[in-house]
């Protein structure tokens, strides 16, 4: 399931370590470490965040196709 853009800042993120599992996994394997941004929130530091724009590519480029080879027989 893809995930919702959380909008701080004006700036739509995803933070990975909140993504399901296998999306973690893979998502990290194909993205660059540059890709990650740490965001200083008024109560919090977040440092595994990706732009939501790198992750929707992703998920409908990479991670979709990924999982419609999965299931053939």
């Amino acid at each position: 399931m893809k995930a919702q853009p959380h909008i701080d800042l004006g700036t739509g993120y995803v933070q990975v370590s909140k993504l399901p599992f296998d999306q973690v996994f893979k998502l990290r394997e194909w993205l660059p470490q540059t890709s990650f941004v740490k965001l200083n929130l008024a109560d919090q530091i977040l440092e595994d965040c990706i732009q939501y724009s790198e992750y929707e590519y992703w998920f409908d480029f990479q991670y979709s196709g990924m999982n419609e080879f999965e299931f053939e027989i």
